[in-house]
């Protein structure tokens, strides 16, 4: 199924707040070349694997480290619609965005997300949910929450702590599905979606697949057996550095 997706890792050289955050140190790396190397299995299954930056410099970082990089337009408002540039001209059928401050996603997790293409029937989006039980992470608005129907298509994602347990000790009691920003489309679909005007929905919660559910698209959810930590701040940029070196054995 591979050999049909391309892989997009969108990386804008400026962030509110991180600056610079794909050329970041993690570990002795920057932060992208972390991304692409932990996507590599994916690129080794079939998959084409391409950086999509705003920045030249980005893209002579990515040179030095021999990755697949393309330039795209700065005036776009999100990832997605860089992704949604580069698919535009390739001819693979599928695309999986997999945001440039990402680097501990799992490839197990996004190879059964874009087997869901092929293992499920009329399938356009698909993006990753994990099951949590931190009581800090359901109270994060940092954190996006997820609530499905039990056909796994999504009908709501928000900042907020959902669902909430009324009768109880509220919904921080309760585990919770965490939302990994990692999607698969069928590449029509990216493209209708990068089409659609912004929801009322987005426009409040600042969740760019709001505008999916607005305009009835389905989402449909798969499984992962990990969370992942996105790298915003500088804060995540610590915790990262410790889990890297966690994860390399290091004490």
């Amino acid at each position: 199924m591979m050999e049909h997706f391309l892989i997009v890792i969108p990386a804008r050289l400026q962030s509110f707040r991180l600056k610079r955050k794909p050329l970041q140190d993690l570990c002795g790396k920057p932060l992208i070349v972390r991304v692409y190397e932990n996507l590599m299995p994916l690129a080794r299954s079939g998959a084409q694997l391409l950086v999509a930056s705003d920045s030249e410099e980005v893209l002579a970082v990515c040179r030095e480290h021999q990755i697949d990089a393309v330039l795209t337009r700065k005036d776009h408002q999100s990832g997605t619609d860089r992704c949604a540039e580069v698919a535009s001209g390739n001819s693979r059928p599928f695309v999986l965005n997999v945001q440039g401050d990402e680097p501990f996603v799992k490839a197990e997790d996004l190879m059964n997300l874009a087997m869901i293409f092929k293992n499920q029937q009329n399938v356009s989006i698909a993006t990753l949910r994990y099951l949590c039980h931190d009581r800090k992470k359901m109270m994060d608005s940092n954190i996006v929450k997820v609530v499905s129907n039990h056909e796994k298509k999504a009908l709501y994602f928000s900042r907020a702590p959902v669902p909430f347990l009324r009768d109880g000790q509220g919904s921080a009691s309760l585990p919770f599905y965490q939302h990994l920003g990692v999607y698969a489309y069928e590449k029509s679909a990216l493209l209708r979606f990068c089409s659609l005007p912004v929801g009322e929905l987005e426009q409040i919660e600042k969740l760019e697949q709001l505008r999916a559910l607005e305009h009835g698209l389905s989402i449909h959810l798969v499984d992962a057996t990990q969370s992942g930590l996105g790298v915003d701040t500088e804060q995540d940029l610590q915790e990262a550095r410790k889990i890297w070196m966690k994860l390399q054995g290091d004490p």
